[in-house]
């Protein structure tokens, strides 16, 4: 019987006890796992920030990190907060008018001026045959969709009224791990490469190709979801829509998806507006629409992109849909950045193995 050598039988107590402590650590920190993942994005999102306070400041990286936190909450949450209660009422008072509008026949109203308009050739031809074979009821439709976006805003709002020390306590970690993670970040990072068993150089292009996949494909998705969810919040309220913020938040959320999401949303509105009358604010909405808020995409997105993490579109799309669908509104985040993590393991795979040189034959046996 052959015998487990010593060095044999520490290996599978060291690999045993390693993982048991890695289990434990994984289910300690999964409680927080949601503050601790914003407070990463958020790191990699101002990350050139970090570099140039921390050379600012001649190399004090703590301070830098405190300046940054404290810059952060005040500048970026706090407003998000107000904001966000401001979202939050326009979102209730629309779930109230929409089931209104129902009960009266509004709805049906609308559906039924839709078929008497200019466009109601194209709507008898092409949607009518449609509804009627599905046994579909567009005022319904519109009323299901209408009142699903705004309870789930007005659920995920109740929760956090309901949970408002878990809230506190999740947004006072998530503060705590930013500011760790900016003063922090590049010697985490370079431990966790050292952990890797590959040759230095390879470790370093690794990470170097990850952190600019990474930031490029954050960075660029959040400033065009703000840049284009205010710009078109601002459109509406120059026109004297009610509910700017709400229909400005769905822009800035119709940006996360890959097929002109926010053209979804702006050109609804200027459609509404259009068969509700109002011609000339309806023409301003699909102008300002088409040329200042789409278009935004095609410049904030290149400058932060720069070709280095172009994602391909038919896969962008299901993996932002799968992300929210897996972990809600962090997906939109998450499920592009897995996506990317993804498409960098596989180049560098093209790169580091499938592009290598055949081995050299071996030498002729000498007789």
């Amino acid at each position: 019987m052959r015998r487990v050598s010593r060095g044999q039988l520490f290996a599978v107590f060291f690999f045993a006890m390693f993982l048991f402590l890695l289990h434990q650590v994984l289910r300690f920190v999964a409680p927080f796992a949601g503050p601790l993942t914003w407070a990463a994005i958020l790191a990699l999102t101002f990350y050139p920030l970090t570099a140039r306070l921390t050379r600012l400041f001649r190399g004090r990286r703590a301070l830098a990190a405190a300046v940054l936190v404290v810059v952060i909450t005040a500048g970026v949450i706090f407003p998000s907060v107000f904001l966000g209660t401001a979202l939050v009422g326009q979102a209730a008072s629309v779930y109230s008018r929409a089931q209104t509008a129902v009960q009266q026949g509004e709805t049906r109203q609308l559906v039924e001026s839709v078929k008497q308009s200019r466009l109601g050739g194209l709507y008898t031809r092409a949607v009518q045959p449609l509804t009627d074979r599905l046994n579909l009821d567009p005022a319904d439709l519109l009323l299901r969709a209408t009142n699903w976006i705004t309870s789930q805003i007005v659920g995920a709002a109740s929760g956090v009224a309901r949970n408002a020390l878990l809230s506190v306590v999740n947004f006072t970690l998530m503060l705590v791990a930013l500011f760790f993670f900016f003063r922090d970040g590049e010697a985490m990072a370079a431990w966790l490469a050292d952990l890797i068993p590959m040759d230095r150089q390879h470790t370093e292009a690794i990470f170097l190709r990850l952190y600019t996949t990474l930031t490029a494909v954050v960075q660029s998705m959040a400033v065009t979801a703000v840049a284009q969810g205010t710009l078109a919040g601002i459109g509406y309220l120059i026109v004297g829509l009610p509910y700017a913020i709400f229909l400005g938040f769905l822009t800035g959320l119709g940006a996360f998806m890959p097929l002109a999401g926010p053209a979804l949303v702006w050109g609804g509105t200027a459609i509404y507006l259009l068969l509700t009358g109002r011609t000339y604010a309806a023409l301003f909405v699909a102008v300002w629409g088409g040329g200042l808020v789409s278009w935004l995409d095609n410049i904030i997105k290149p400058i932060f992109i720069g070709g280095a993490a172009k994602l391909p579109t038919f896969p962008l799309l299901f993996a932002i849909l799968g992300g929210i669908a897996v972990y809600g509104f962090l997906g939109v985040f998450l499920g592009p950045v897995t996506l990317a993590l993804l498409l960098s393991f596989v180049e560098i795979y093209r790169e580091q193995y499938r592009d290598e040189p055949d081995a050299p034959p071996p030498p002729d046996s000498v007789a």
